[in-house]
């Protein structure tokens, strides 16, 4: 399998499948394929798994592509301007991902979803729920605007607003809590949870909040059709 990624801001993954190669995406971000190319819905995670997803609003179905035949090529991507990233998991390797960053992966990458504290499930965002991950494979995120890395050392906690989270390594254990006062959450615009990381590892984030660029539309929308 090769791939590549075409574009600027709003990016498309080319995935180039030899013959009888696999790969599966989040349902909704096919953009084309070969005639070749045979789409199959598949259950992925397990029961569990699919009705946790759908609970949240994504698709419980993931899509399988498999190249019949010949080669093969498939084109996905997103629905938000972004960056999309693949990421090389080697043989037993994990990495966590929120589940609208998920874009797609090889069909040699293990899926299921990762169990979190009520609280994280509740407060950490519309529908936030993770992903988990399981190497040898590549695995392709998609970033609501651009890609920010930050490398937490383990020294000292590190917090970021939870709409900002995409995905995170193991070695990190994921928290929501409380702004520190009041006055932060009526007057700084952060809301009221902050996402807390503490251990060592990489933690990947959209430089756009979806959850507040949606609000920013709305509450823009209303503004227009008040205005009229």
């Amino acid at each position: 399998m090769k791939y590549q990624i075409i574009g600027e801001n709003m990016q498309v993954l080319q995935i180039n499948l030899e013959s009888g190669e696999r790969i599966y995406s989040d349902a909704g971000k096919l953009v084309s394929k070969d005639y070749n190319v045979k789409m199959t819905p598949r259950m992925k995670g397990g029961i569990i798994g699919a009705i946790s997803r759908d609970i949240v609003g994504a698709s419980a179905f993931l899509t399988e592509y498999e190249a019949q035949n010949d080669k093969g090529s498939v084109m996905l991507a997103a629905t938000l301007p972004g960056k999309i990233l693949g990421i090389e998991l080697g043989a037993g390797e994990e990495f966590y991902a929120e589940h609208y960053a998920f874009l797609g992966a090889t069909d040699t990458v293990s899926f299921s979803m990762q169990p979190i504290k009520i609280s994280a499930a509740l407060f950490g965002g519309a529908g936030f729920l993770l992903q988990k991950f399981i190497g040898p494979g590549t695995l392709f995120l998609h970033f609501a605007g651009g890609i920010i890395q930050y490398d937490v050392d383990g020294s000292k906690p590190f917090e970021i607003d939870p709409g900002h989270v995409a995905g995170f390594t193991p070695g990190l254990e994921y928290k929501i809590t409380f702004v520190d006062n009041l006055r932060s959450m009526v007057f700084g615009g952060v809301g009221m949870f902050l996402a807390k990381f503490e251990g060592k590892g990489k933690v990947m984030a959209h430089s756009i909040s979806r959850y507040k660029l949606s609000n920013e539309i709305y509450v823009e929308g209303r503004a227009q059709n008040n205005n009229k």
